[in-house]
């Protein structure tokens, strides 16, 4: 127990990993210690905390108001009841999952001056690992839907009935699922990404950025996402193949304004989702590099890259309601009536206070 607290006293002044042989009963051990306020934004750049907490406000607001619009007009909307927007609703709530879980306690460890540790740190490894996962496969069906939509239209109702859209989504919620509890499993913990030479400190490595999985289970999610990733990419170029095969083929026959419309709006879809993709590959990837150097690399040298690429990553947790928002009327408008609404609630609220008070 002694060596356990033989840095407790220990000021750190820099953002550097300290290792101290400390004997206790005539045993002697490692024992590694870091501050994360001295690392990151925070320690390095001061300056910069402000202007990180409103960031992050910003990103809470966006993600629920935006992925809220997505869910609201997919639900309420039957035009829009159709598979592949289904996996986009689950996407959507799985972001603004994913950014309540980040983002409040960036803001408060960095409004505060603290960091995340112990159980906390565990809780946000674990739904995190779930998260990651269930967005990158949700990702990955949506593009299965769009291309049997375009492969195979009239028989796009019959593969994707309602009852296997809602078997693929468990299936999505069980593999995501599946690698944190096998490493609970495995080694009776949940074990948190270490850095090069601060063994066994369940620590995150700055105020911004979170606690990870670490272990095999933590390399074993990292390339499973960038596998996903790469599946949906292959399905994307296979969608604009067959895209470029079917408008020839609309070309060399008659005229049919109709099906062409159809045709366009299938395309349409299609070309919004390959935005979405592109933003998750060039916000997932630099991160995913980053995650893996992190073990390798000495903390001073990254911690402020991290920090800078966390903030990036997040912007996944609103990006895909933006992007829908720009290229389709019926999100704008929802979005709108939502604020609308907002509005109104905020306002008669405080009117029945006033009246309260002047009562």
């Amino acid at each position: 127990m002694e060596s356990l607290h033989a840095l407790a006293n220990f000021t750190h002044a820099t953002c550097a990993v300290v290792s101290r042989n400390v004997t206790s009963d005539n045993a002697t051990v490692t024992v590694s210690s870091f501050s994360p306020l001295t690392c990151g934004l925070y320690g390095l750049h001061p300056a910069s905390r402000p202007v990180i907490v409103i960031v992050l406000v910003c990103y809470i607001l966006l993600s629920v108001l935006g992925n809220g619009c997505l869910v609201s007009v997919i639900a309420t909307r039957e035009s829009m009841q159709e598979p592949g927007n289904y996996f986009l609703a689950a996407l959507a709530v799985t972001d603004m999952f994913s950014c309540l879980l980040y983002a409040p306690l960036s803001i408060h460890n960095t409004a505060q001056g603290s960091f995340t540790n112990g159980g906390l740190c565990k809780v946000q490894t674990f739904f995190g690992a779930v998260a990651v996962l269930l967005s990158h496969s949700l990702l990955m069906c949506q593009w299965v839907c769009r291309y049997t939509h375009i492969v195979c239209p009239l028989e796009y109702e019959k593969k994707l009935a309602r009852p296997r859209v809602a078997a693929a989504m468990a299936g999505c919620f069980v593999f995501a699922v599946l690698p944190p509890v096998v490493g609970v499993l495995r080694t009776g913990t949940v074990e948190v990404v270490t850095y090069q030479g601060a063994v066994h400190t369940e620590v995150s490595p700055t105020t911004v950025y979170p606690c990870l999985p670490g272990g095999a289970e933590g390399s074993l999610i990292g390339t499973f996402c960038l596998v996903m990733m790469i599946i949906s990419s292959i399905f994307a170029t296979l969608i604009y193949r067959q895209a470029q095969q079917h408008r020839e083929n609309l070309e060399d026959r008659s005229p049919n304004p109709a099906g062409n419309e159809v045709f366009e709006n299938k395309l349409r879809a299609a070309k919004t989702l390959s935005i979405v993709l592109l933003m998750y590959w060039m916000t997932w990837f630099p991160s995913l590099v980053l995650y893996f150097l992190s073990k390798v690399e000495a903390m001073s040298t990254i911690s402020v890259a991290l920090d800078v690429f966390q903030l990036v990553v997040l912007t996944n947790t609103f990006i895909d309601a933006l992007i829908y928002g720009f290229r389709y009327a019926i999100y704008r408008q929802a979005s709108v009536l939502m604020l609308r609404d907002m509005r109104n609630a905020v306002r008669d609220m405080i009117l029945d206070y006033i009246e309260i008070i002047m009562e």
